[in-house]
């Protein structure tokens, strides 16, 4: 009968919050972390157990990050070799950091990402997903959660499908851009798309360029390919905006709304109106911007996990 050797050992961070358990020698190391972490390298995987909390500043890793149920990592100046996945009603809050692997959540409270290079993409459902001033190498989707994005760089798709909402500003997209069944619509402000752009079947509002009744947009929105807007419940606007491609309206109502500077190249299948009175009134009504909601989301859990970490990292 064969015995199993296991080394257990702390890290050499000031906090001791990271733990690393090395399983038969064959295997890799899996670090846990439960508290604060700092500039060390992980060798193996990264796991944030279910409940916990966990805080990396400077931290290399080399393995997956795993994020368990319910549980937090904030992560500033990280360096992830591998993948991200957050599960059920956990978090991610990863700032000025790179993660080379794809980033995915399933059913978690949400994913924040600022000023982060994101090589693998970023996959949401449920929750919501919330990039700011990043670059992503890859597709952009997520479903069933809130999706918005500002000051990002997007290399692939995005695609924003059973949405509460999708909001996109000031963004760059690769490739397509399509909304459909978004139960609040979505803005697209001031933003390009390499590829054709696609709203289906959403209601409420769509805001594509332009100010609106959603935000105020100044800048105008540059798309490549065709825009189809078909089949909304929805009150849709077009304005402010340059489509090379062609403009396919059908099956909305109300009809798409299109505004003076909307500017078509590629020629008009479509059934359109001119924007009513109220709409108007609506754009100047200075709307709220989604993104302060979001914001306020991000900072509670954040404040609140950090606090958890700092007192779980004497504790270990």
């Amino acid at each position: 009968m064969k015995i199993r050797s296991y080394l257990v050992a702390v890290s050499l961070v000031a906090s001791g919050g990271l733990v690393t358990i090395a399983a038969p020698a064959q295997a890799a190391l899996t670090t846990t972390c439960v508290g604060e972490g700092g500039a060390v390298t992980v060798s193996g995987a990264l796991v944030v157990p279910a409940g916990a909390s966990c805080t990396l500043t400077g931290t290399k890793v080399k393995g997956t990050v795993t994020i368990e149920a319910g549980a937090d990592l904030v992560a500033k100046g990280v360096t992830f070799s591998s993948t991200v996945a957050v599960g059920n009603n956990a978090y991610l809050d990863i700032t000025d950091s790179s993660v080379k692997g794809a980033v995915t959540q399933q059913g978690a409270f949400g994913v924040h990402v600022q000023n982060t290079a994101a090589n693998g993409g970023i996959s949401a459902v449920d929750g919501f997903l919330y990039s700011v001033d990043s670059t992503v190498k890859g597709d952009v989707r997520a479903s069933s959660g809130e999706l918005y994005i500002s000051g990002t760089t997007v290399s692939g798709a995005v695609t924003g499908d059973a949405n509460l909402y999708t909001d996109v500003y000031d963004t760059t997209v690769g490739k397509t851009l399509t909304v459909s069944a978004n139960t609040l619509g979505g803005v697209l402000c001031a933003s390009e798309v390499e590829g054709d752009t696609a709203y289906r079947n959403n209601s409420d509002t769509l805001q594509i360029g332009g100010d609106g009744p959603l935000s105020s947009c100044a800048q105008a929105t540059y798309l490549r390919g065709d825009l189809a807007v078909t089949d909304n419940n929805a009150n849709a606007i077009l304005d402010n905006t340059i489509v090379r491609g062609k403009l396919i309206a059908s099956d909305n109502s109300p009809a798409l709304q299109v505004g003076e500077l909307a500017r078509v190249r590629g020629g008009i299948t479509a059934t359109t109106t001119a924007p009513s009175a109220s709409l108007a009134r609506a754009a100047k009504a200075a709307p709220q911007d989604r993104g302060a909601d979001l914001a306020a989301k991000v900072a509670e859990r954040t404040a609140q996990a950090e606090a958890e970490a700092a007192a779980a990292g004497t504790g270990l």
